[in-house]
């Protein structure tokens, strides 16, 4: 079991803290505990640790280890798996006056049904390296769900952080999960898909790769500053039928799947375009007939 971190007095990054950036402090005598020593539980405990709050302990699954940093913590974060969280949950002893919030974006709430006062606590983020994402919090979208009073302390904790506080509905999560694949695992599948088309048309995967990743930072800047409707470009957002009934047949001739899914994703940008006012009516239903095909 790995102890508390020493308290911070400031970011490596060479940046004020965040407790002393946001002027907000822990509750007093209010300790953390991680059972979960991976990359989840390493970066928010050295997160909450640079934000003021006591860190009882960082344990692994191990009974041994997570019923010591339990014991010593009034809010542990279960930084397991998904699949291990009932069972993790269920093998520790718990107080009536202790809290325990998984960290996982899909699990719902019942899984921790053996604890009085449960939590979700989700960061928007990856978490491949604790120092990287300790920082990055800030900033961050971070789903949480809960009944009062934990509540407030989850909000307080977002708010510590810096992070930009997502309230999720009770058994909403699973969608809520799905819905972020959207941003992040799917779009790598995109990216693939693209990679895997210009190769089959002689392009090489590392000239493709950088390309392709500077064109999604163009479009993921104009989302951000216009919306996905105003935001987006390319054949449909014109009405170009041509060009898309170019593309379906290039894309067919060099494997079925790639026009597939092509078809797919440009029936669901066809509402975008005319949301965005620059094709007619009539326009999208000639591309929706052109697509469906």
């Amino acid at each position: 079991m790995r102890r508390r971190p020493a308290a911070a007095t400031g970011c490596s990054s060479g940046r004020r803290c965040c407790a002393r950036s946001t002027g907000r402090i822990a509750p007093i005598g209010t300790k953390v505990g991680f059972v979960g020593a991976g990359r989840v539980g390493a970066g928010l405990s050295l997160a909450f640790s640079r934000c003021g709050y006591a860190i009882a302990g960082v344990a692994s699954r191990k009974r041994g280890d997570a019923q010591q940093v339990v014991d010593a913590s009034d809010v542990v974060f279960l930084t397991v798996p998904d699949e291990a969280l009932g069972a993790v949950c269920a093998q520790l002893k718990w107080r009536k006056d202790q809290a325990a919030v998984h960290c996982s974006g899909a699990a719902e709430l019942s899984v921790l049904k053996t604890v009085a006062q449960v939590g979700g606590f989700h960061p928007l983020q990856m978490f491949a390296d604790p120092e990287v994402a300790a920082r990055g919090l800030a900033g961050c979208a971070i789903a949480v769900e809960a009944d009062e009073p934990l509540l407030s302390v989850l909000k307080q904790m977002v708010a510590s952080l810096r992070g930009r506080l997502l309230v999720v509905p009770p058994g909403a999560r699973a969608a809520y999960h799905a819905g972020a694949h959207y941003a992040a695992a799917f779009m790598c599948a995109l990216l693939a898909e693209g990679i895997e088309i210009w190769k089959r048309i002689g392009i090489a995967p590392e000239d493709s790769l950088p390309a392709l990743v500077a064109l999604l930072r163009g479009a993921t800047d104009a989302v951000a500053h216009s919306g996905p409707a105003r935001a987006m470009a390319g054949s449909i957002a014109r009405g170009d039928a041509d060009t898309v009934r170019r593309h379906i047949a290039a894309l067919d001739a060099l494997d079925p799947k790639h026009g597939e899914l092509y078809r797919t994703l440009a029936l669901r940008t066809v509402p975008l375009a005319l949301a965005a006012g620059g094709i007619t009516r009539e326009r999208a239903e000639e591309l929706r007939r052109l697509l469906d095909t």
